[in-house]
Formats: structure tokens, sequence, C-alpha cells
């Protein structure tokens, strides 16, 4: 990810913090406090990404200039799209990356922590491919945890501390479900003391679906909304 990609996330993150000072609704709140953590660990990340590249690229002599004119250099892909399931003993999750068997084994590696792991992929077509899961919902075995190369596919392994079925695969998609039974436990009331409520849902179902550009637009609709309310009350 770039500096400026970076910085446009940055941007997001304030606007967020503004939305969440001025939010009045509880549930409101809880979204904007998950989505602004997020934020947080991913800049954070991005950052300690971009710090360990440079110092490795200054640890590295250059090599010596060929015939071939120009810089080859490689940009990172941030990998999103995977699935996952689950026997007694580990959480397996698969990464389709099309011709990861073609990249030494050494390009492949996975860093693990009780609570997260990344997976990098070093120089396969001139691309550095990165998949990232923090808050894992229960802590894994960092020791027994490992990973497999296939047609394809990297194939992750999380070891279980204990064998318990996981509902979920982050504590973040279960504070998510949390919310969404808990709205819809209380649907009827909500709708019944607050008509404004069924339009609110709808939002929240589109923010919690949509795309960053998707998300940026409802906030800044909410924001004006609610600054356009406060300047009605001051009249």
């Amino acid at each position: 990810m770039s500096r400026d990609a970076i910085e446009n996330l940055t941007l997001d993150l304030e606007e967020m913090r503004t939305l969440a000072g001025s939010a009045q609704r509880n549930r409101v709140q809880q979204m904007l406090a998950i989505d602004i953590r997020k934020l947080e660990t991913d800049i954070q990340r991005q950052r300690d990404l971009l710090a360990a590249q440079a110092s490795s690229e200054q640890s590295i002599s250059r090599p010596v200039q060929t015939s071939v004119p120009g810089d080859i250099r490689r940009y990172q892909v941030e990998l999103k799209e995977y699935a996952w399931d689950q026997s007694d003993k580990f959480i397996k999750i698969f990464v389709t990356v099309n011709g990861v068997q073609q990249v030494p084994e050494d390009n492949v590696n996975v860093e693990f922590t009780e609570n997260s792991f990344q997976l990098v992929i070093s120089d396969l077509n001139n691309k550095d491919y990165i998949f990232v899961v923090n808050n894992l919902l229960n802590p894994i075995d960092t020791e027994k945890s490992y990973r497999r190369v296939k047609s394809d596919m990297v194939a992750i392994y999380l070891a279980k501390q204990a064998p318990t079925k996981w509902a979920h695969l982050t504590l973040t998609a279960k504070r998510l479900q949390d919310l969404k039974d808990e709205r819809f436990s209380d649907g009827k009331k909500a709708t019944a003391d607050d008509p404004s409520s069924g339009l609110m849902n709808i939002m929240q179902k589109l923010y919690e679906s949509g795309d960053a550009e998707t998300k940026r637009t409802i906030n800044k609709a909410w924001h004006e909304s609610q600054t356009k309310q406060k300047g009605m009350g001051m009249e």
C-alpha cells in the first residue's frame, strides 16, 4: 500500500472519529467504534509493512546494472478473498493465489501470533501478496500452526488451543453478528418507538455490506443530516 493510500485511510479515520463524537444512537456509536478500531489496526499494519520494506531495501546492496534499462519495482497486492473450514484440531484458511506454486517455498511465509496471522508471498509475477487476519475468535497454538502451498492456493492451518467449535473466524465478525441479532430482536419495537429507525436500519445494512466509497458516502450524508438538525435546533 502506498503512502497516499495510508494518508487517505488516515483522513477516513479522522472523519469517522468526528462522526463518532457527534453520534447519539448507541448502536451507531458501536458500529463506528468497530470500524475505527479496524482502521487504526490497518493503518498501523501498513505503516509497519512500509517501514520493514524500507529497512529491507536499505540493507540489500544494489545489484550490478544490466543491459535492461530502468529498475523493475515490485508492488504490494492485499488479498481479501478467502474461505475457511475447521476440524477438531485446526482452523483451515484457503487463500486463492494464481500461480503461487511457481515461486520458491521460501517466498511463501506465514507469521503466527496467538490472535492473528499474516501471509506474505514474495516476488510472484513481480508482486508481493499480503493477507492478514487480526483478532481471531480464540487463541491459537503458534508452534503447531503451519501452511501448505498447493496449485493456485495457500492453505493455512491454525492449531486450536482447545477443541471447541468456532462460530466465527474473528471477534469482529462475532460482534457484528451480535449487533445484527440485537437489531433483529428489537426491530419491531424500535420501529414503533421511532418511525425513522426503518431508514436507519437500511442505511446500516448498506454501510455494513458496502465498499469503502459507499461507507464514505453514507458517513458524509449522515454527518450533513446531523449538522442540519443541529442548525435547525438553534434557530
